[in-house]
């Protein structure tokens, strides 16, 4: 796999690390920040995902139909030969849940398992993606 756009990927990488290293902290005490873990969750799997597109494909997802965003992860996956696919259904997940976490009229009750999956996307992408994420730490 080759990055079409190092620097451009390394934006996108680094914002992510910075959102899961947040998620985590304020993890340490889910009672007082549940709200920011989901928030954070969600947003830095958007933020990852989008590092793996612009590496592979020169562009993000900008789609307001965050369906349609998996959709382009699991054609990069074909595109790439990528069979292990299992990671987009954490994706998947998190993308269903933001309206909810975002704008939601009721505390949202599943921080720790948006956590989990923000993580388990995280180790698959990058597990998946670490020749195009990895360049990008030479970047930094």
């Amino acid at each position: 796999m080759k990055n079409r756009d190092p620097i451009r990927t390394a934006v996108y990488a680094r914002r992510s690390d910075g959102l899961f290293s947040a998620m985590l902290l304020l993890a340490e005490d889910l009672q007082a920040y549940d709200a920011a873990v989901a928030l954070l969750a969600v947003h830095g799997v958007i933020s990852l995902n989008d590092a793996v597109q612009v590496a592979l494909t020169g562009k993000r997802s900008k789609h307001q139909n965050h369906a349609q965003t998996v959709s382009d992860l699991q054609g990069i996956c074909r595109t790439n030969g990528i069979m292990s696919t299992g990671g987009i259904a954490h994706l998947r997940w998190l993308l269903s849940q933001k309206t909810a976490i975002s704008y939601g009229d009721r505390r949202y009750t599943d921080t720790a398992l948006a956590r989990d999956k923000a993580e388990r996307f995280r180790t698959w992408a990058h597990s998946t993606f670490k020749e195009v994420l990895r360049d990008q730490e030479r970047l930094d």
